[in-house]
């Protein structure tokens, strides 16, 4: 092909060919690099990237700080299960002996909580701590506290990047979900070429691969199962929504790919129609999934 080149006039030498085809190959890869960071698709992938390994770190540290403040006062770990909660108690109070009635409901505790709160405390088993522990214990959990602040900013910048890029994913499933769906795929673009029984199943596909090679039962839902129309239903009404909800996405995925119009509100309708006719039908388990 270059000798042909040369030879129709279109450039002088072979060597000069070479270095046209270099020149040209490179200006394509640097084309296809800058459309590919510019899909906002692929900031909707990282940023819940990052929401995902925040939630790991912060609930990682707010355990170890459960056992490190459980020196002091060790009953407030089973009175205060939420992790965000327990961390602002002791970042606000630190000495158990400051967990009174007044400062516990000034913290947003209803009265009947905050005094059971306080008066455990007042009988609390726990050591007693040098006032310079107790300020390390608290500049700790102070910025834990900022962590988990920037993650719930960086929650809605994701919210704002689903609506401008997959509305119509983000209201049937929410956008985290939504985004996880299009993180697990590799992108809007590959989620919409998906079928609705391989998105029903995204994110299980270590349970599809050994049914298929033991010939155990298939999984009936992957990432979807986070919806809460799904985990907090019966276990044998849950395939079936998840078929429902996987149909809906699918459609949702090839709006939002291809530039359909905003459908969200209308497949929401349909799919919470569905969701009220399965759980009107199949009130109770078959004898088959009662075993």
């Amino acid at each position: 092909m270059g000798r042909l080149v040369v030879e129709r006039g279109f450039v002088a030498s072979l060597g000069e060919f070479y270095i046209l085809i270099h020149d040209v190959s490179n200006a394509m890869v640097r084309t296809g690099v800058r459309e590919a960071s510019g899909k906002r698709d692929l900031l909707i992938s990282q940023t819940i990237f990052i929401i995902d390994d925040l939630d790991r770190t912060f609930n990682l540290f707010a355990n170890r700080l459960r056992e490190w403040y459980g020196y002091h006062f060790p009953e407030l770990g089973s009175l205060v299960e939420r992790s965000d909660s327990y961390v602002q108690l002791i970042s606000s109070l630190g000495e158990r002996s400051n967990f009174t009635i007044e400062a516990l409901i000034k913290l947003g505790l209803g009265a009947q909580r905050a005094e059971k709160i306080s008066a455990t405390a007042q009988a609390s088993m726990g050591t007693d701590m040098d006032e310079k522990d107790l300020d390390e214990i608290r500049s700790f959990s102070t910025s834990l506290l900022e962590s988990y602040t920037s993650r719930n900013r960086i929650e809605r910048y994701l919210d704002g990047l689903m609506k401008e890029v997959a509305p119509n994913i983000r209201e049937l499933g929410g956008s985290t979900l939504g985004a996880r769906l299009i993180a697990t795929a590799g992108g809007l673009g590959n989620l919409s070429k998906k079928s609705s029984s391989t998105i029903q199943v995204l994110g299980a596909e270590k349970a599809l691969f050994r049914s298929l090679k033991t010939g155990t039962k298939p999984p009936k839902h992957g990432l979807i199962f986070q919806h809460k129309d799904i985990h907090q239903s019966p276990r044998w009404q849950r395939g079936k929504i998840a078929r429902a909800l996987a149909g809906k996405l699918a459609i949702a995925a090839r709006l939002d790919f291809y530039g359909g119009k905003y459908l969200g509100d209308e497949l929401k309708a349909e799919f919470d129609k569905r969701v009220e006719e399965i759980k009107v039908k199949y009130a109770t388990p078959s004898k088959k999934e009662k075993r």
